[in-house]
């Protein structure tokens, strides 16, 4: 019933609808909190991990979620418990304490209690007291997520009736699309994909903040998280507001832990300011892995016009002409996936398997489904056919995984360096600097240096690299550059500079026929 008045809260026919709907999620939320209090166990337990307002949520969450529930909602987390094969705390967090707390790291505590004693005195739950004390381990953010993770920590969160529930988390808000004449189940894909995108939405700094924490807390209140929503950078987020009162939000992760080549951008969609679906994107010089998932309560309906809206807004930021899905979303392995056809879904949008075997026995299934539209593709015959990725090619493209590129930089260290990646990578940032004409590297921001010498070894891989043009070195610093600063800066860049991306496909073949 919670998930049925969410979903027409997505979805209005009229205002006094909305109103009514608005009214009994209040209510609705107002008896989950009187069950958690004081109803039976049995009742209690099945709104356990629900995500519904004032029940609980308890799940191993990884290090970026929880040092974000500390630092935005540090009444609302604490630490549960910790997971049998979890590394104990004091062999991780004894390089965090005083020196004259050698007792204290040896301890043998059971993990709570070493938690307890090591944060006596504070005024702070036992989660924060975690969190402070892994931001003190001198190491990177990313081996200090793996080291968290290693404990395998669990997170209780209580969200009351705030954004960590899903009965009231919402993205920003706009006008509301009633749908008086119904919903729209079929779309021209082809046609919406070159329909102009709008300016993404001008946000001030609260509103940026207010997407990603609506993310997050989304994610956090079934239970999940992405790197890409949980490192996301307020000042690299966009917003669209489009059509029907849809609204995408795409995510990009902090410049020090972003992929050189293909970043996982992220992205949560919103109708009507309800979240609706997430999944996130890995564009590269054309191409793009996607991978969309839209919430139960909201699956059927509107599906194919909100997963072609994603796509248009991937295609159209970051010049995508080619989109590539993985058998995770919709078969393979994925059984819910199978049982509810998913695979149809994309091949009705134009999507085929990559396997020549495979597209004819979906092509032979897909006749015999259109001359008798009452049969469905049993699971069995189904897995034949969706073991294999699948793709949306709207143009002819030369393929460059960004794989095979790295692939190719570990072979030219191991061949020039032996193996040496230190030596490697300060030749690389050497080579490149000079090759392209830079001065004054030092007096850059340490994102854009990081990404410069991150970029410097694939770099050194183009062989005319030192006889281009000025005007196309000076574009690919600045290309380079703004992979540590705006992301979707470098995506166009990439997309512009056809000189590099000549090189780079260059490069691939080679690698592959080596």
């Amino acid at each position: 019933y919670h998930d049925c008045l969410l979903c027409l809260l997505a979805y209005p026919e009229s205002r006094s609808l909305r109103a009514v709907t608005r009214a009994e999620l209040k209510r609705v939320a107002g008896l989950a909190r009187d069950i958690v209090a004081a109803g039976p166990a049995r009742a209690r337990a099945k709104l356990a991990n629900s995500g519904i307002a004032w029940t609980d949520v308890t799940i191993s969450f990884g290090w970026d979620i929880a040092r974000w529930l500390v630092e935005r909602f540090p009444a609302r987390a604490d630490l549960d418990s910790f997971g049998e094969n979890g590394l104990a705390p004091q062999s991780i967090l004894g390089e965090a304490l005083a020196p004259m707390e050698f007792e204290l790291a040896a301890s043998a505590a059971a993990p709570l209690d070493f938690i307890a004693e090591a944060c006596a005195g504070k005024r702070a739950t036992r989660l924060a007291a975690l969190v402070r004390a892994f931001a003190r381990l001198p190491c990177s953010d990313a081996l200090r997520g793996h080291l968290f993770e290693t404990m395998q920590p669990f997170i209780v969160i209580r969200p009351g009736a705030s954004m960590l529930s899903r009965t009231f988390v919402r993205g920003l808000p706009a006008a509301t699309f009633f749908h008086r004449g119904g919903l729209e189940r079929s779309v021209d894909l082809r046609v919406l994909l070159d329909r102009p995108l709008p300016a993404p939405r001008r946000l001030c700094a609260a509103e940026r903040l207010h997407v990603v924490d609506a993310g997050r807390a989304m994610l956090a209140a079934l239970g999940r998280e992405t790197d890409a929503i949980a490192l996301a950078c307020p000042d690299g987020l966009r917003y669209y507001q489009l059509e029907r009162g849809i609204a995408v939000a795409l995510y990009t992760m902090r410049p020090d832990r972003r992929s050189p080549l293909d970043s996982h951008v992220g992205m949560m969609v919103f109708k009507n300011g309800v979240p609706i679906g997430y999944g996130g994107g890995w564009p590269f010089l054309g191409a793009c892995k996607i991978g969309v998932n839209v919430f139960a309560p909201f699956r059927g309906g509107e599906s194919a016009l909100l997963f072609g809206q994603v796509l248009r807004v991937y295609r159209q930021c970051f010049g995508v002409e080619r989109f590539v899905t993985e058998p995770s979303q919709f078969g393979g392995s994925n059984k819910e996936g199978l049982q509810s056809g998913a695979f149809w879904f994309y091949y009705r949008l134009g999507f085929r398997p990559l396997d020549p075997r495979a597209a004819q026995r979906a092509q032979d299934a897909w006749a015999r489904m259109r001359a008798d539209p009452g049969q469905r593709t049993p699971i069995g015959e189904l897995r034949r056919f969706t073991g294999s990725d699948i793709e949306l090619r709207l143009d002819a493209l030369p393929e460059c995984e960004p794989g095979v590129l790295s692939d190719a930089v570990t072979r030219w260290i191991g061949r020039a360096f032996g193996g040496n990646r230190a030596a490697a990578e300060h030749a690389a940032t050497r080579l490149a600097a000079r090759a392209l004409g830079v001065q004054g590297m030092e007096r850059w921001p340490a994102a854009e240096h990081d990404a410069f010498r991150a970029l410097a070894p694939l770099i050194a891989l183009v062989p005319d690299l030192p006889r281009w043009p000025a005007t196309a070195k000076r574009s690919l610093v600045a290309l380079m550059r703004a992979k540590g600063g705006d992301e979707f800066r470098f995506h166009v860049g990439l997309a512009r500079h056809a000189r590099f991306g000549a090189a780079l496909r260059r490069l691939h073949d080679e690698s592959i026929q080596a």
